[in-house]
This record gives C-alpha cells, structure tokens and sequence, in this order.
C-alpha cells in the first residue's frame, strides 16, 4: 500500500517525531511510505536518510479570492499524486490537509488528517469550509480530542474521529547500561528538558526551578534540548535570564540534537514544563531511556505520565512545585530507579511504535484504501 504523508513542517518537532516512529513502525507491514516536505530542512534529510521518496512542495491554500493561485496549487498536487501514485493521502497537520484536500478530492483518494496541535475554534470553522472533508481524523489523545474533537463534529460531520497515542521506538529509546534511574554517576546529577524554544514549552518555569534548587544547596546541571526554530531570539532571552538567576553556569544549551536518545541516557530526571501540550513525546521517550519525569499536569502529558508511579504532576508555570518535585528526585537514587523501570514497562506497554503502527494500520485498512472510497460531502 503506498500511503503519501505530508510532514506537518520542515523542521524535526514533536508532530514528525511521531510520524518518524510511525514509519519505522510500518517498515515490514507492507506499507511503502512517500513524503511531502513544504522546504529543504531537517526534515527533507530525514527522509533521505530513510530512503523515503520525497517531493518539496509549498502548501499552497486554496481561497476563492484568488483563484489562480488556487488552480495553480490545485495542478501541482494532482501532478504530484499521478507521479507518486499513492492510495491514500495522510496529512501530519489542519494546514497541509486542507491544502491537498481538493486534488485528493479529485482522484478519489482517502484523506486523513493527523492531529497533532491544538487549533482555535475559529480556525477549526474556517479550515475546511466550502472543501472536501478528511475522511478521519486522528487525534494523538484524547486531551486533543475533548479540545478539537466537538468542533470537528460540527464543522465536518461526516468525518470520523479516532484516538491513537503517538509512540517511541524502543530500540532507540533504551536505559543506559546501568539500568533504569539515570546515568552511573560521574559528577553531580543532571535534570533535562527536551523541546523546542518556544514559550508555551516553559523553559523561563525550568531556569526559575534551577535558580530556586542551587539557592537551596543542590549541586546540579541543567541541560536544556531543543532551538529556537522560529529564528526570533528566545534562546538569547533564556540566556539572559540564566545569567540574571545566577544559575548560568548550570545550564547548558544544547540546541538541536539529533542524537537525543544518547542525550536522555546521560540524564537522571526529566522535565516537561510546558503550559500546552497535545501529547509530550518528549515524556514518553524519557520513560522509554528509564527515568522518571516531572511533568505538568496538562494536556496528553496526564495520559502518560503516572503520578508516584513514572514521575510526578505539577501545576503550569509552578517553578516552586517543579523545584521540590526534582528535589526529590535527586536525593532519592533509588526512587529514581524505582520510577524509571516503572516508566519503562508503561511504554512497552501502551506507547511502543509497534502498538502504535498497528492500530494506524487498522485504521488504513478500514478505510479501504481504495481509489474508489467515497469522500465525505463538502
């Protein structure tokens, strides 16, 4: 079954993490994968790495307003689905399902469309108004689906809804060699945060935490994952603000890594500060490395995370909260390998990209896959 994915931005984040795992899931399931990248970047290069056929294409939007450009984009999709010949078309995002939708429409191509972010409700009215309507809709959990999912019911009635957890690919994602709770220790413990610099994910809560643990004490190195890939200066800020907390010397800026599976494994805690979150994969492959994860009690991160059990829930932008919880952590080795394991066997069991590849398969097949299969009326 060729299946043509549009990745839902040009850069690595959380959403085509997941869809990385869902490949890798899908590898000997009889699925051929092909992609769509809207620009050159880390996601292009991804696909190259993985052998998978890829077009850069811009997601042009259709509007009534100007309808050469519509017909213009309209032409490159269906010359791009005559050339790739997929089966079925599945959209990592609202903005590239709604620009593939119409030729999609057109050759009589099922269309899925992943969710992966939460969208306002007057965006959710406005996407796919007047268009030819996804056939499914996959939500990664059911915080996004309780969000998004009442919206989608009336602005596109005749699409079905699923919940299906994104995944972390065990392989990758394993303890380090002297088990789950952290690394062996060679210098003073090391809390991590991984994601991107943008300020929903609560980094400013992460340095507050630091500042608030060092002024108690606690000898530690914070090591901060991910860019600041909108290019407008957050990272600067953050290291403003590191230095202005005193803790500059803690904190190491690690940017974009694409080794973040051996990055995990020389850490002993985890943090997930963010305000917003649909899922947190992050989360999930810390649990997967073995460590326990401090977490915010928001979104898909509560459907992850088993608070005294993985890691532990705190409030949003609650640095005193994060401080004590990580605190407790770091005097407790053993709680640490105790949560770690725990945290482990929960995504063998509920998060593996085996788990995930094969209800993602279900679903394709239910769909039938079918150049015949029916659209739902725009």
């Amino acid at each position: 079954m060729r299946v043509l994915y549009l990745t839902n931005s040009a850069q690595i984040g959380g959403g085509n993490r997941a869809l990385e795992t869902l490949w890798e899931g899908l590898g000997d399931r009889g699925v051929e994968p092909l992609a769509v990248v809207p620009e050159r970047g880390p996601m292009a290069d991804l696909c190259r790495e993985k052998s998978i056929p890829r077009e850069i294409l811009a997601y042009q939007q259709p509007s009534w307003r100007e309808p050469f450009q519509t017909w213009r984009g309209l032409r490159a999709w269906l010359d791009l689905l005559d050339r790739m010949e997929p089966r079925l078309v599945h959209a990592n995002d609202f903005v590239n399902a709604r620009s593939i939708a119409p030729a999609a429409w057109r050759r009589r191509l099922p269309l899925i469309c992943h969710v992966q972010f939460h969208r306002s409700p007057e965006f959710l009215r406005w996407v796919f108004r007047g268009l030819p309507k996804p056939r499914l809709f996959i939500h990664n959990s059911e915080a996004t689906r309780d969000l998004v999912g009442p919206a989608l019911d009336r602005h596109c009635p005749g699409s079905r809804q699923e919940v299906v957890h994104n995944s972390v690919s065990l392989d990758k994602f394993h303890p380090p060699a002297g088990g789950a709770g952290g690394r062996a220790a060679d210098g003073p413990p090391r809390v991590g945060i991984v994601a991107n610099l943008i300020p929903v994910k609560g980094h400013v809560d992460f340095l507050d935490m630091a500042a608030l643990l060092t002024g108690r004490g606690v000898e530690a190195e914070y090591w901060i994952v991910g860019d600041d890939i909108h290019g407008v200066g957050h990272r600067s800020e953050l290291e403003r603000r590191a230095a202005d907390l005193g803790v500059a010397e803690r904190v190491r800026f690690l940017g974009h890594r694409s080794d973040v599976p051996d990055v995990l494994r020389q850490l002993d805690a985890v943090v997930v500060a963010s305000h917003v979150e649909p899922f947190g994969i992050c989360t999930a492959e810390a649990m997967a490395t073995g460590l326990p994860v401090v977490g915010t009690r928001v979104g898909g991160i509560r459907e992850v995370i088993v608070d005294g059990e993985t890691g532990f829930f705190v409030s949003p932008a609650a640095p005193a909260e994060l401080a004590a919880r990580v605190g407790e952590l770091l005097a407790d080795p053993e709680l640490r390998r105790r949560m770690g394991r725990a945290g482990r066997r929960r995504v063998e069991e509920r998060f593996s990209h085996e788990v995930y590849a094969a209800r993602i398969l279900a679903l394709y097949r239910e769909l039938g896959a079918s150049a015949a299969a029916a659209e739902p009326a725009a």
